[in-house]
């Protein structure tokens, strides 16, 4: 879960960064984390008013070497990763909503008994 949310934190503030980088008059940077319990579920959202990212790509977003970054600066692992984790190892949900040049949305949904479980092996 570390490699997850280190990799969509990583990737907002990338987002927010080249947004800043244009000049667009008034921007300022945001990424919001939030959570909450629904029934036997925990969501988490990471959102950031970076650059978005084009809508007609979203079929492609959790495939691995695919990137939105230049030649050089990604992988295109992150989020195939990411996706794999989240549902291949915790049953759970990675789900994006995005706008070009306005915002994107991570949301990761999962388990409670994955989460409880975790907490025990913990302790």
């Amino acid at each position: 879960m570390e490699r997850v949310f280190l990799n969509l934190f990583n990737n907002a503030f990338y987002a927010v960064q080249q947004r800043q980088e244009q000049a667009v008059q008034g921007y300022v940077p945001e990424v919001r984390v939030s959570t909450r319990q629904l029934e036997s579920r925990v969501e988490v959202r990471v959102r950031d008013n970076g650059t978005g990212i084009a809508v007609n790509l979203k079929n492609k977003f959790f495939q691995p070497f695919f990137t939105t970054k230049p030649s050089g600066e990604g992988t295109g692992l992150g989020l195939s990763l990411s996706y794999n984790i989240i549902t291949k190892g915790h049953g759970g949900k990675l789900q994006v909503e995005t706008e070009k040049d306005e915002y994107a949305e991570f949301s990761i949904s999962l388990p409670v008994r994955d989460l409880v479980a975790a907490d025990e092996a913990a302790v």
